[in-house]
């Protein structure tokens, strides 16, 4: 279940007005990261699942719409990597021909209109018409006053009128600010693109997590602030030395283990999130990355559990080779993503079943 302390927002003040307009569950909105909206759409997926809500999306540019209980959106704003921000859906219209037909209470709660044109797909002539007609038949205002944030979004021909009830928001302590470790590298993973590797693998509260390749203990620190315990693997002994002051320093629910996880027994396990090395600042210890990874995967099926996830990533070069280890071990792609990092590396982010 999720905890109860996730959906404690300062925000729900103004949620609490709104979110029983569509009965027991409310229309939600969600703003995906316009950088990777693909992988973006994917965590919101995976989280839903990981609660027991396999409900459809609707989604356009950088905006995902669904129906489900208003409860479970705080637990989903603080896990997530990817999505900037949730809301309750007040209506939807079309920009060319509006109708303004929208579910609002009377009298409408103060506060202020934030509109905002997703990747351009309106034109600027349409998106000030629009909000000259709505803000004269709401009163609303376009500058920041006290009160609900009404949002205004404008996407692929689309506007959705919505009002803000939570905000991208972390568990960890100067998450935002740079996630400080003490012990650190530059080609440590990406804080946010470990939550969603987290996230993708579909675990919840309680679960044990393993990290065969920790390195720095990214994964390890971000599934312990989210209820996670962890198993963090490391054949590097100062790398090991490092995981460990910076899981101390977190107080992270975490054991960093001095080995090699291709030789390692783990079982029962009930999900795996990693990285493994293969870009030039990365280490193998002489092993060929290609190896690494045939190993790696082979391992999968014995490690976790019966219709648990694994999710990694992969450089693009190994995507065929890599494709093929997955099929030959039984294991059921369950979808894969593409994630630009610069003209030398792009990354796939996998995600595997084990039947």
């Amino acid at each position: 279940m999720i905890r109860s302390q996730t959906v404690q927002h300062k925000e729900l003040t103004c949620a609490e007005k709104f979110k029983s307009l569509h009965g027991p569950e409310t229309v939600a909105y969600f703003v995906l990261n316009g950088a990777n909206e693909y992988l973006s759409i994917g965590e919101l997926k995976a989280l839903l699942e990981t609660y027991g809500y396999k409900v459809g999306l609707s989604c356009t540019t950088m905006i995902c719409t669904s129906r489900m209980p208003f409860r479970i959106l705080g637990g989903i704003m603080e896990r997530a990597g990817f999505l900037r921000e949730a809301g309750i859906i007040l209506g939807i219209d079309d920009p060319e021909n509006p109708a303004l037909n929208f579910q609002l209470p009377d009298p409408l709660p103060r506060g202020w209109l934030h509109v905002s044109n997703m990747k351009k797909t309106a034109s600027e002539k349409t998106v000030e018409s629009y909000v000259s007609l709505l803000t004269k038949s709401t009163g609303l205002n376009t500058s920041y006053s006290k009160g609900c944030e009404y949002r205004l979004l404008f996407s692929n021909g689309v506007v959705f009128l919505g009002v803000k009830t939570h905000k991208h928001r972390d568990s960890i302590p100067g998450f935002n600010e740079g996630f400080y470790k003490p012990f650190d590298r530059s080609i440590a993973l990406n804080p946010r693109l470990a939550k969603a590797l987290i996230n993708l693998a579909r675990v919840r509260e309680g679960d044990v997590i393993a990290d065969p390749f920790a390195g720095t203990g990214t994964i390890p620190i971000i599934a312990s602030a989210i209820g996670i315990s962890s198993i963090g693997i490391e054949l590097d002994w100062g790398l090991v030395h490092g995981m460990e002051k910076n899981l101390r320093y977190y107080k992270a629910n975490a054991i960093p283990v001095l080995g090699d996880s291709t030789e390692i027994n783990l079982s029962g396990i009930d999900a795996v999130a990693t990285d493994p090395p293969y870009g030039r600042g990365a280490s193998t210890h002489g092993e060929a990355v290609a190896s690494i990874y045939s190993q790696f995967i082979e391992k999968i099926p014995s490690w976790v559990r019966s219709n648990g996830y694994a999710s990694f990533l992969a450089p693009l070069f190994l995507e065929d080779f890599v494709d093929d280890i997955i099929s030959r071990t039984g294991l059921n792609l369950v979808e894969k993503y593409y994630d630009y990092v610069h003209s030398g590396l792009t990354r796939i982010v996998y995600v595997v079943k084990n039947a």
